[in-house]
């Protein structure tokens, strides 16, 4: 008697094993390199009907909300929202949103229920990607040292800060610790292994392997040119010549971002989340006027002005780091098949209030409604807008999802 399927990535987890086994593909193939289970898993990521991947967002400190919240149907946007003007069309800004308890501190329960188990990146990583390489990502810029948004088993899990050491990490082959990469080339690190996936491969396949390494190609060259150096393939080393200062917090962010989506394109993972600082807001951003730490551009820092001249540029330029994450994946042509989360740990920043804190859905293809504020209404909370994430991912659909919270946010769902 054939065995019944328990729910819909049971299935997948079954259906490739049998892509696996057909093509002739052996586990040590799949762990001497990532790439190989990411070509492998392409045509199930093709054939998926809905939005299969999940990415989280964190910006900390709030927002003053009359200077950030836009109009219901996004023709106006104040100034610390401003930069998602150009992605407006692939968001859902929730207002009216609160915190279950808004503040500095609160980074280990904005995307978990309880101050222990998983977080919400690392559930839905084990649920949607059983199969790929990397169950979760979780990037940073600056963002080790004040409290962490992920945990692993109840265990703080710090950010990867180092865009080189998160690049060698997906794209090295970690098996042969890099001893045996002597051209400094992650692409040389897949020979052997990317030779023996080519002759499995249909033309189809090639083609899309090929279309893979040119983006991975592209995107170690970038590495390169700003570290002045050739990346070795092993995650531990940091190339000392790549200033990872404040001076180019914007430069780092960036490159996290395309490595995020990268990575979701290749089908490495099936969950990341990316933070931009920690909830102490102890970084800066001195290329702006305001050279100060974030933390005093809210806080004292504007002199009094009820317009906060400071907060304004500094909030902007970190909507502005954010929206750059929804643009990469659509860049790479995955945020159709992702749903983003925009978390933050407060409301207004200056009061640390738990009201209208700035909540931002995206990406989702037709699965939610876009272009809009909804108003979620003061007794939802980021916990209600990461459970509307799973229920329309399907992740509520298996076991050993965690719940996180009981309702959906009314008017997301299309």
């Amino acid at each position: 008697m054939k065995k019944r399927y328990k729910n819909k990535f049971d299935k997948q987890r079954r259906d490739f094993l049998k892509i696996l086994t057909s093509a002739g593909i052996s586990r040590g193939l799949l762990q001497a390199s990532p790439l190989v289970g990411g070509m492998m898993l392409s045509r199930m990521a093709e054939a998926q009907t809905g939005p299969d991947k999940s990415v989280v967002i964190y910006c900390p400190n709030g927002c003053i909300p009359s200077r950030w919240k836009p109009n219901s149907n996004l023709s106006s946007f104040p100034v610390m929202s401003k930069p998602y003007e150009s992605i407006k069309d692939e968001c859902n800004f929730l207002v009216n949103m609160s915190h279950q308890n808004g503040g500095h501190g609160m980074m280990p329960v904005l995307i978990n229920n309880s101050w222990s188990g998983d977080s919400f990146d690392v559930n839905l990583g084990r649920i949607l990607g059983g199969n790929k390489p990397f169950t979760y990502i979780n990037l940073g810029v600056h963002s080790n040292g004040h409290g962490y948004l992920t945990k692993d088993d109840g265990a703080e899990v710090p950010f990867e800060d180092n865009p080189f050491n998160a690049f060698n990490r997906l794209f090295g082959n970690l098996s042969t610790g890099g001893s045996s990469n002597t051209k400094g080339s992650v692409i040389d690190a897949h020979k052997d292994a990317l030779s023996a996936l080519s002759s499995k491969l249909g033309n189809y396949e090639k083609q899309r392997l090929d279309s893979h390494l040119t983006a991975i190609e592209e995107t170690e060259d970038r590495l390169n040119s700003l570290g002045g150096g050739s990346l070795s393939c092993d995650a531990a080393v940091e190339p000392s010549t790549f200033p990872l200062t404040f001076d180019t917090f914007e430069q780092q962010a960036h490159l996290q971002a395309d490595i995020l989506a990268l990575a979701l394109n290749c089908n490495l993972t099936s969950s990341a989340s990316i933070s931009f600082g920690n909830h102490q807001g102890e970084f800066s951003f001195p290329y702006l006027d305001f050279t100060g730490i974030y933390h005093a551009s809210i806080h004292g820092g504007n002199n009094g002005d009820s317009s906060y001249p400071h907060f304004s540029e500094t909030r902007a330029h970190m909507s502005s780091l954010a929206a750059y994450v929804t643009q990469a994946l659509k860049n790479v042509g995955v945020l159709d098949s992702t749903i983003v989360c925009e978390v933050n740990d407060m409301g207004n920043g200056d009061a640390h209030s738990n009201r209208d804190v700035p909540l931002i859905m995206s990406g989702g293809g037709g699965a939610i409604r876009r272009g809009i504020a909804s108003a979620g209404g003061s007794s939802y909370n980021q916990l209600n807008m990461i459970h509307t994430a799973a229920v329309v991912l399907g992740a509520d659909q298996d076991p050993r999802y965690q719940g996180y919270a009981n309702d959906i946010v009314p008017g997301v769902i299309a």
